[in-house]
Order: C-alpha cells, then structure tokens, then sequence
C-alpha cells in the first residue's frame, strides 16, 4: 500500500525516522536486510513488522508521547491562564489571512531550495537583500512559477493555504467538536488524491484502506475504527514531517485569542497523520496565532505556545534554541548562519529545522512583517511553508495595518485553493468569514 513511494522506499525512510525518534536500530544492517528483499512485497512486510517492534533506547534523553493525554501530562499546559473569548478587531482576522497568502506566494517559486541557490538568484536579479516577492528573471535565468514577482496576480493554489480552507470548512460544519474520523473524511471527500503528500499521502491511503471506513457517514465505533486503520503511522516514515504543522492556522484563527483550544483542535488534526514532534509542530503554532490575535508581544505568544507542548521533547529543545540565536547573535548574518548549520540533520521537509527557521525569523523581527517573512524565506527549505506560517502569525499580531502596503497591493486581495467557492475569492471576505464563524461558535 505504498503511495509516495515504494515500499521499499518507505522502509528506507523509516530507518532514518524510526534512529531520530530513538529506537534501538543499526541502519546499515537493516538497509541491507530491505535490499535482499528485491520488490517482494511479503518479505518487505515481514522486515517493517520487525522494525515496528525495535525498542528504544535507553539513553534517549527525550520524552515524546503520542496520546493528548500523555502530551499534557509533559507540557506545563496546566500554568496557562484558561482561555477565555474576547473581541477581536477585523483587521487581525484579514492579517493573518494576508500575511499567510504573501508568505505563501513568496516562498513559493523557490520551495525545496537550499539557501545559497535563493542569494545567489536575488543577487543575479539585482534584489538582494532578500525584500519582496521572488523575481520571475535572475541573470539569463527565469522562475515560471505563478507567484514570482512579474507574474504575480494573487495567491494560486498551494496546500499551504488549501488545508486552512479545509480546515475552516470542517470547524463550520462541525464546530470544535471534531475527532480524527472527521478529518478523514473531509479529506476523501474533498481533497483529491494527488494533492496530498508524503504523511498525507500515506495516511489516507491507510484510512481509504480500512475496511471498517464507511463510504457514507459516521460510525458509532469512530474512535476504535481510527485505532484499526493506523492512519498516522502505518507505512509512514513521514509521521514527524511538516506536513501538520502547515495545517494549523484555521484552528488558530477560529479559536484566535484562545491557544489551549487552538493547541487541542489542531492535536486532532495533526493525529490523522503525525505523531510526536509532527504533532507538537501543529500544537505549538496553531497555539501560537491564536495567542497573537490578543497578546501583542511575540515573546509571550511564543511561551504560551511552548507550554501546550512536551518540554522534554526535541522541537521544544530547538524552538527554545532558535529564539536563543535569534536574540543573541549580533548580526543577521550570524544568526543565518547559526540557525542553517544544523539544519541538514533533518530532511528539508521535517517539522523541526523549518520551525526553527520560523522561530529565528518572528523573535529576531517581532515587530518586522517585511523582514522576519524575508529571513524565513531566505532559510530556504520548505520555503512556502515557512514563509506562509510566519506571514500569518505576524498579521495576527500586528494586524493587516502592520503589512507593508506593496507586500499586499501586489497579491490583489485574491486567493484560489481549488475548493469551491474558494477560488479568485477575496482575502478580506474570506478573513470575514472566518471571524463570523468564531463569533457564532462562541455565542452558542
């Protein structure tokens, strides 16, 4: 049931996943054990039942539960001040949603780019630094991409901005009470199957698979059918990839100025597909914009988000690093630099190096939209993940007043995602919509 890849692929990856999560593994023999196996599939099998069974190792330093509830019990969750609804300014709403699509569209021409390539293609351009959009011409070069500057007439389709549509669509049919069957279901019915990738990709495949899914409705037993299909883990070497993360903003903005429901809302989202720091990545930003709708201080929003999360984990560990860097190094030259170094560990999709490079650029410009999106774009990686989820945490905090008006203007206050109504639709009525739905969700 391989989908991204071939089964042998996955297990390839799921040697690299199953060593950084902590188990107890030697990858050479095992890679050798996969490459015996040829494309026979029962033996391939038979080797990931013996993989899924390795135990971790005794000096993991890290405690990294899965279960909402063991995640609470690692978080210092319980020293938040409960959530409570306050009103919240319209312009807030249309920041977040703004500054997500300028994000978006900016890094978008150069995603999966290392951070020399993108210096080296702003400089042949004569556009360095790193200010606006992502030039269409560099040298005797082009990027064709709908979103580089010249070519730039609005926000096009990317599941960057598609799944907080989703997401959106999913909180107005159900309200907050959702579970991961929902998500699944949403999913197979409105996200086509070429649209989604690595972790989503594999857990819908494991959720279409289930012969206890329904093709209609709701069954009784949801919880324990999820638990059957496997959906965030079975044939997922994905499962701590960026791929939640990139889906936290709607919880963010329908629960803006309340981050423990946003945290625990994106949890059941991010559980279809992730697990441990793939989670947490959700938790933690969806925590983090809904904080920034209230709390004018990027520092506090940035704790308050920590504190959803399990402490001991590794993303808290370089979150904690990264706002380190950011607001020591002397110079934005040496804090790129620092925050790159390591980077590489972790494939250029993972939810951890990204979110450090998310992290650097909000604590090192809190009060900066043009230069924290500029530097998280400049990390290069996932680069219209980044981009994006910078871009709508700093117009939830400053508000669309705080996005510079050619940052906007160029955008067109036009969005597409490929869902209906949703596409050439407007960026402020879309921002309308989804405060509308905060308010009634709370007057209930």
């Amino acid at each position: 049931m391989a989908g991204c890849g071939r089964i042998e692929q996955l297990l390839t990856e799921e040697l690299i996943q199953l060593e950084q999560e902590g188990r107890e593994i030697d990858r050479a023999y095992w890679q050798n054990k996969i490459a015996a196996c040829g494309t026979d599939k029962a033996k391939l099998l038979a080797v990931y039942d013996k993989l899924t069974a390795l135990p971790m190792r005794a000096d993991f330093a890290y405690a990294e539960p899965t279960a909402l509830s063991e995640i609470k019990k690692e978080s210092n969750v319980s020293a938040l001040e409960s959530d409570q609804y306050v009103p919240v300014d319209d312009t807030y709403f249309s920041g977040a949603w703004l500054g997500r699509c300028i994000g978006c569209a900016w890094g978008q021409p150069c995603e999966g780019w290392r951070h020399p390539a993108i210096v080296e293609w702003y400089k042949n351009a004569g556009k360095y630094p790193v200010r606006s959009y992502f030039p269409t011409v560099s040298g005797d070069k082009r990027n064709e991409r709908e979103s580089s500057d010249e070519k730039l007439c609005g926000m096009p389709p990317d599941d960057d901005t598609r799944f907080t549509v989703l997401n959106y669509l999913l909180l107005k049919e159900k309200g907050y009470a959702i579970d991961a069957y929902d998500i699944g279901n949403m999913w197979s019915y409105r996200v086509p199957f070429r649209n989604v990738f690595t972790a989503e990709s594999q857990a819908y495949l494991n959720f279409i698979n289930c012969e206890d899914i329904w093709p209609w409705g709701k069954p009784e037993n949801a919880a324990e059918v999820m638990e059957k299909a496997q959906t965030a883990t079975y044939l997922n070497p994905y499962r701590e990839w960026i791929g939640a993360q990139i889906r936290a903003d709607a919880f963010g903005y329908v629960a803006a100025g309340m981050p423990i429901l946003a945290s625990e809302l994106a949890y059941v989202d991010a559980s279809f597909s992730h697990v441990k720091n793939g989670i947490y990545g959700e938790m933690f930003f969806a925590a983090m914009i809904a904080a920034a709708f209230v709390h004018k201080d990027a520092h506090k929003c940035f704790d308050i988000a920590l504190a959803t999360i399990p402490q001991k984990s590794r993303f808290a560990e370089e979150v904690l690093w990264a706002k380190h860097l950011a607001e020591t190094c002397e110079t934005r030259e040496e804090l790129m630099e620092k925050i790159l170094a390591p980077s590489e560990k972790y494939n250029g999709v993972h939810t951890i190096n990204n979110a450090t490079f998310c992290i650097a650029a909000i604590m090192r410009y809190p009060e900066d939209f043009r230069n924290a999106v500029a530097f998280a774009v400049e990390c290069g990686m996932d680069t219209d993940c980044n981009g994006a989820t910078v871009g709508s945490f700093m117009g939830a905090l400053l508000g669309e007043q705080g996005i510079p008006v050619d940052l906007s203007d160029a955008i067109k206050d036009t969005f597409s995602v490929g869902v209906a109504p949703y596409d050439n639709y407007s960026i402020r009525a879309f921002a309308k919509e989804v405060k509308s739905l905060r308010e009634q969700l709370n007057s209930l």
